[in-house]
């Protein structure tokens, strides 16, 4: 793939901690997307952060995917080739949260929403060696220098060619899933013989055309046998499992070493800590308010 790099900036804007003044948080709002699958509609689908770039007035959206390890332009066919032209520059890329690379990618093009310009992927590579928060609820994530490990319940997060990996123990038994925001639509999404094995026997199974990465496949969803779950450390409340007939998202969890990946469903009431430096993974108190 071709590598693009360009100078680019993360709309942020910084608050102050008078009470907390070791930590220096800065925020980014971010904007949902909803979707209708089937003629079901869903909100909260996929999340997308605001970016200006240097000498250019308009603000650009890139979706925030943890589940790719890579940071991508959207240079498809449909794309705007003024705007890839603009950015295209001998300049490394920087963001407010660390220095990226953009990668080419040709499958998808960019498109227009509700009047908005979406051009691309920002990746967990943009994460490495951070600590971010994600704030569902307000929309925002803030990134912190230093935070207070009482005020979490915490984790190990294993790492996945950088992408991160929640753990959990079903039957007894434990397994890893990648964290992916670029899935919101799902609580946990596994291949058909561990959807199979966890969904409750009695469920009503719905069948969803998905889209990944420009192609539609079939997605089936079930409610999962929530008595298979062990209590784990971010008390994750897991509602629905599914599954894809797409065979290459099964041989992609292999490679992952992973046996699914967990959405943003499960974390929608909650701020989720994501310490890359320290690899570990957290769900904020709710009795904490650090801000004052």
């Amino acid at each position: 793939m071709k590598k693009l790099t360009l100078l680019i900036f993360l709309v942020l804007s910084i608050f102050s901690c008078k009470s907390q003044k070791e930590i220096d948080l800065k925020s980014t709002t971010f904007i949902w997307f909803n979707d209708t699958l089937n003629g079901v509609a869903f909100e909260k689908t996929s999340m997308h952060i605001p970016v200006k770039f240097k000498n250019d007035s308009t603000t650009y959206y890139f979706q925030f995917d943890t589940g790719s390890n890579k940071s991508y332009l959207y240079t498809g066919v449909k794309s705007n080739l003024k705007i890839i032209k603009k950015i295209k520059t001998e300049t490394e890329l920087h963001t407010s949260i660390g220095n990226i690379t953009l990668l080419s990618r040709k499958s998808n093009s960019a498109y227009r929403k509700d009047g908005k310009k979406f051009i691309g992927t920002i990746g967990s590579d943009v994460l490495f060696n951070k600590i971010i928060e994600i704030d569902f609820s307000n929309q925002k994530i803030n990134v912190l220098n230093k935070y207070k490990k009482e005020n979490y319940n915490l984790d190990l997060m294993k790492l996945s060619y950088g992408r991160p990996a929640i753990n959990l123990k079903i039957m007894n038994k434990k397994y890893q899933f990648l964290y992916d925001t670029g899935s919101s639509l799902f609580d946990l999404w596994t291949d058909k013989k561990h959807w199979e094995k966890w969904k409750k026997n009695d469920s009503d199974i719905s069948e969803f055309p998905i889209s990944s990465w420009g192609k539609i496949n079939t997605a089936y969803k079930s409610k999962i046998n929530d008595s298979i779950i062990a209590e784990n450390h971010l008390n994750i409340d897991l509602k629905y499992i599914w599954y894809n007939s797409n065979q290459n998202f099964k041989k992609g969890f292999k490679k992952a070493k992973v046996s699914g990946l967990i959405g943003n469903r499960p974390f929608l009431q909650h701020v989720l800590l994501l310490d890359f430096k320290n690899n570990l993974i957290g769900i904020k108190k709710t009795n904490i308010n650090m801000l004052n």
